[in-house]
């Protein structure tokens, strides 16, 4: 049966943690490369750089936020410049705009990168024009010039964020791949040590290599009264079975299903069934990879 490495991280670490306490459990084999302590290392390590990733994204999540804050100042400035400019300039779009930084429209730009230099123009413009300037509003060639430098230190602090972030992305993909490497190296060794039906396989979370897969789940089985107390089961063979798991339960008196046989045939004699009861019934088919799927519930009611 094939142990498949799984590229989902979670998944991945999962398998891990049962690798490593199998490394721990079954430490007299003796493993020489992938030891407890070894997987440990790359799962510590991957978990790290996970946790630094998840940093660098919630610090980004914060930096984008003061970036668009800043925006919408700069926004919020340039429209009230705008408006103050119109009784001189026009209240429609003129070649006269173009030293604002407003060419071809007066419509205020939405991003936070067409903000910047039209703060910037405004800044030039006013320092050129300082008439333009309406100091009870805050509408001056200081003020936009503050305005370019803090909303240009913001999206520089998110440019930065972004590539650490794609830094920390990458190591996380480099500390995955080497746990997967070290699953990968763990499963070759243990094939020098361990027979490949051997049950330890297990004990590290992996399927014993020259066993089966699990079989197809048992269809529907029939179940016919044959006695007082005994029932005549019958089912079809599903693929890679080797023989079968027969399962009781008395309604009101198991908690669970009981094992009663483990026949190799396809059906099955149950006997000694209590009176006057409802009786559920599944069956399951084995073979050395384990159990498949259990049957569709049958109930019998006994006379």
């Amino acid at each position: 049966m094939k142990n498949e490495i799984s590229k989902s991280i979670p998944a991945l670490l999962t398998m891990a943690g049962l690798a490593a306490n199998g490394a721990g459990q079954y430490a007299a084999l003796p493993l020489l490369q992938n030891t407890q302590a070894n997987i440990n290392a790359d799962i510590n390590a991957l978990t790290d750089a996970i946790m630094a990733y998840g940093t660098g994204k919630d610090l980004l999540s914060v930096r984008r936020d003061a970036m668009r804050v800043k925006g919408e100042i700069g926004r919020g400035f340039l429209t009230l410049g705008r408006d103050n400019f119109k009784p001189i300039l026009g209240s429609e779009y003129n070649q006269s705009w173009d030293n604002t930084g407003l060419v071809g429209s007066l419509v205020i730009p939405r991003t936070e990168l067409e903000v910047l230099p039209v703060l910037h123009s405004y800044k030039q413009f006013m320092t050129a024009n300082p008439t333009f300037e309406v100091e009870s509003k805050d509408i001056t060639a200081t003020a936009a010039d503050a305005l370019h430098t803090q909303l240009g230190m913001a999206i520089g602090a998110v440019k930065v964020q972004e590539g650490i972030n794609s830094n920390l992305l990458a190591e996380r993909d480099v500390k995955a791949a080497n746990l997967r490497k070290r699953m990968s190296d763990l499963i070759a060794e243990l094939k020098m040590r361990l027979p490949g039906l051997d049950g330890r396989w297990k004990g590290f979370g992996f399927n014993p290599p020259d066993a089966q897969e699990t079989p197809d789940g048992v269809g529907a089985v029939t179940a016919v009264l044959i006695g007082p107390n005994t029932a005549a089961l019958k089912w079809a063979a599903p693929a890679r079975a080797e023989y079968y798991h027969v399962f009781k339960r008395v309604v009101g008196v198991d908690a669970d299903f009981v094992l009663v046989g483990s026949p190799a045939d396809l059906d099955f004699n149950l006997e000694n069934l209590p009176a006057g009861s409802h009786v559920d019934i599944v069956v399951s088919a084995v073979n050395n990879g384990g159990e498949g799927q259990r049957s569709e519930v049958v109930t019998l009611v006994t006379h």
